[in-house]
């Protein structure tokens, strides 16, 4: 039986763990004033257990959650945190808690966090079920345009169904967007924030910088001409190699990638296509980053059928239009 979930907006914070170098980030109440919030401990184990503190002391609806009208407490729900991102102003998911324990009353559980601090919790959870994404990992954005049934004001939401479905595939996928329920066929998927389009870019060419310049990448020189519009983005130099990589990021797993005109036109011309790399990075901003590397065969291209294949045999399957769609054959 799926655990009900709520929603609870926090300060953004990095580990929320304490409060040493590691400031609460929010526009509320309290954090005008101050550089951490009660939450600041949100994450941090006290003999094996969670405390999670709601902002401004607003109360949870039991009801909502499937208890009755005189339960005092809840448990088995699923707490979602959220928070506010300073990069781009969006409200991310940043963790939460499994089979988590609400008590009806927000000051039900009392935690001293120092010698002059002593923290009011409504929640309770086993450090075990419980999922602190890094910020790079945060990148399922909640929906906050002021529409009904999204975000508002108050710290406690209860989600609406379309988001609600989307979070249970993201908590079942461990903090990963799936894009491959993606439709549209091999449509690209085009994350539409561009600050985040521009994260996953940088993310993708920092690892493929790292390969390159590792032992086992070849210990190559690397040049970034990203703002030279050559038409790749890497030039890679070791030996008496020289490669011209394009490098391509994506938040999910699909590997679906379009190509610039310029960027197409460097790849087929016959100047180039021999050094012209495409290095495309899945799950670019998560733990799961992984690179699939297409280089040119000349061995197996001929005629007008040129071939870009991974070392271990994956073909990329080029479907033509102003530019071009990457996908592996």
């Amino acid at each position: 039986m799926e655990q009900p979930l709520v929603f609870v907006n926090v300060g953004w914070m990095v580990s929320y763990q304490g409060v040493n170098n590691d400031p609460t980030l929010g526009g509320h109440g309290w954090l005008k004033n101050h550089d951490y919030g009660h939450e600041a401990w949100n994450f941090l184990s006290v003999k094996g257990e969670l405390y999670g503190y709601v902002p401004r002391s607003a109360r949870i609806n039991l009801k909502r959650l499937g208890a009755n009208s005189k339960d005092e407490m809840i448990a088995g729900v699923t707490v979602v945190w959220i928070a506010r991102n300073p990069r781009d102003g969006g409200t991310y998911i940043a963790g939460w808690y499994r089979n988590a324990l609400i008590h009806k009353e927000s000051n039900h559980l009392k935690v001293a966090r120092s010698s002059k601090q002593v923290v009011e919790y409504q929640i309770q959870a086993p450090a075990s079920e419980a999922r602190l994404l890094n910020p790079d990992q945060r990148i399922l954005r909640v929906p906050t345009a002021k529409v009904k049934g999204n975000l508002g004001q108050s710290p406690v939401w209860y989600g609406n169904p379309d988001f609600l479905t989307r979070v249970r595939e993201y908590l079942e996928n461990d903090g990963v967007v799936d894009n491959r329920r993606e439709k549209g066929g091999s449509k690209a998927p085009r994350n539409q924030d561009p600050e985040m389009r521009k994260l996953v870019e940088l993310a993708a060419v920092r690892h493929a910088i790292a390969y390159y310049t590792s032992q086992a990448g070849g210990s190559h020189t690397v040049k970034s001409v990203e703002l030279d519009n050559v038409g790749w983005d890497l030039t890679v130099i070791g030996g008496d190699v020289t490669l011209k990589v394009e490098v391509k990021g994506l938040s999910g797993s699909n590997l679906c990638v379009e190509l610039t005109p310029n960027e197409y036109r460097k790849m087929s011309s016959p100047e180039h296509r021999n050094m012209y790399v495409v290095y495309v990075v899945t799950n670019a901003l998560t733990p799961y980053a992984k690179s699939n590397v297409f280089y040119y065969n000349s061995d197996a291209s001929h005629g007008r059928v040129h071939v870009w294949a991974t070392e271990d045999g994956q073909l990329l399957n080029i479907e033509e239009f102003v530019g071009a769609r990457l996908t592996i054959a």
